[in-house]
């Protein structure tokens, strides 16, 4: 059964070749070895069930919930929320160990009527975990606890798993075969956005409209097309500016710099060759960074390059009000919109930046819905690891990060790291 043609429009506004048949002969090999579980998301079907089903059984009991996590835990639930709109006293997503701002959060929350979820694929991580267990001391001060506790986490390993095993919590598994920034569409971030009232089956059908369009036209998909495009300026230009020209889709741009980020920054190549390659993301604002950073961009180092993220406008919106016709540096205004501003002031930086001679990338979403947004995430995954395949690096392992990880236990004394 097929979903039709992505919705999600990619163009440049310079000439990129295709990727080379190697690279999708590699991606075919590394889904076909288990590796991009993320790829197989949308049509398991029984994990989206089972993630449906806890969502409505929990908001039996709750009305809000919290989420425990970081990094790939929290940034893609976050630009869900953030896309559709959701009230962050619906779900508030905490991913910092910040005894103020927790001491802040639950002054505000009833714990008889919380749901306290926390994710983490290991099972141990730092953050999440000090996080959690000071939010479920409190939320400990109400009955029946434990019945609104939800774990997601691996679902054979790690001390997360045997815990909720022993205190009988709700629980829902990360598959092994799913990296952490790959994973906002697995139950990671599906059950909370599916607690918040997302549509996310329609989010999952969207994903699915991608995955099909990249197996059925291949270098032709929208999601090789954008690898090509990212490809053609990666070593060149070292810094690649994501600007999304609407609000809600500023926490997408944060979850796209991680994803990014680590995968594609690598030490070495897949032959153990030292490569020292990556380009940094850098996640802004549309219009409001035009003021802040767009001067640096156009005549600023030539190590820049931007992709403009575009939603339409509403065409129900009110009109822009006149009555200033004396003051033409304000009348010319009336009866527009304002996203008809917004939307000018996306084409004009594209002219502008390309007059700058700096390569621009479009991304178009024909509407901002969970269909659409679906589309988008399952592109921008795809096209990451097919940046990092035809680089000839990991775009899944994040060696630097878990370096880290060893020191932040070192320097806490858990068991097995002391220094």
């Amino acid at each position: 059964m097929t979903t039709g043609t992505p919705l999600l429009d990619y163009r440049t506004s310079f000439d990129a070749s295709p990727l080379p048949e190697n690279v999708f002969k590699r991606f075919n090999e590394w889904i076909e070895g288990g590796k991009l579980g993320f790829v197989e998301l949308p049509e398991d079907t029984a994990l989206l069930n089972d993630t449906l089903e806890l969502a409505h059984d929990i908001h039996k009991s709750s009305d809000r919930m919290i989420v425990c996590g970081i990094g790939g835990s929290s940034l893609g639930l976050r630009a869900l929320l953030s896309a559709m709109e959701i009230s962050r006293s619906s779900v508030s997503v905490v991913d910092s160990p910040d005894s103020r701002m927790l001491e802040k959060l639950v002054s505000r929350f009833d714990p008889d009527s919380t749901a306290l979820s926390v994710i983490t694929k290991s099972g141990g991580t730092a953050e999440t975990m000090a996080i959690f267990l000071t939010l479920y001391r409190w939320l400990c001060e109400s009955r029946d606890a434990d019945r609104r506790v939800i774990a997601i986490t691996d679902p054979c390993n790690g001390d997360l798993r045997k815990l909720a095993r022993d205190r009988k919590w709700n629980s829902l598994p990360v598959p092994p075969s799913v990296g952490g920034r790959f994973s906002v569409l697995s139950p990671v971030g599906l059950f909370p956005a599916a607690f918040a009232g997302i549509d996310v089956k329609s989010l999952m059908r969207g994903a699915l409209t991608v995955t099909e369009d990249y197996f059925e036209n291949g270098s032709e998909s929208v999601a090789a097309r954008i690898a090509a495009g990212y490809l053609h300026n990666f070593r060149s230009h070292t810094v690649h500016v994501f600007f999304p020209y609407d609000d809600r889709l500023h926490d997408t741009a944060l979850w796209f710099a991680q994803l990014w980020a680590e995968s594609l920054g690598k030490k070495t190549d897949l032959s153990g060759n030292e490569v020292f390659t990556g380009q940094t993301p850098l996640a802004c604002r549309g219009p409001a960074d035009q003021h802040s950073l767009l001067q640096l961009f156009t005549e600023g180092p030539r190590d820049k390059t931007v992709t403009i993220l575009t939603t339409p406008g509403d065409t129900g919106a009110a009109r822009i009000p006149g009555g200033f016709n004396d003051y033409p540096s304000i009348a010319y205004l009336e009866g527009r919109t304002p996203d008809e501003l917004r939307l000018a002031e996306a084409e004009a930086t594209g002219k502008a930046l390309g007059e700058a001679g700096i390569p621009v990338s479009y991304l178009e979403m024909r509407s901002l819905d969970a269909h659409s947004l679906g589309e988008l995430l399952m592109s921008l995954e795809i096209a990451t690891v097919l940046t990092g395949l035809a680089l000839n690096i990991n775009p899944l392992d994040q060696p630097g990060v878990e370096r880290c990880k060893v020191l932040i236990y070192k320097a806490m004394n858990r068991p097995g790291y002391q220094i």
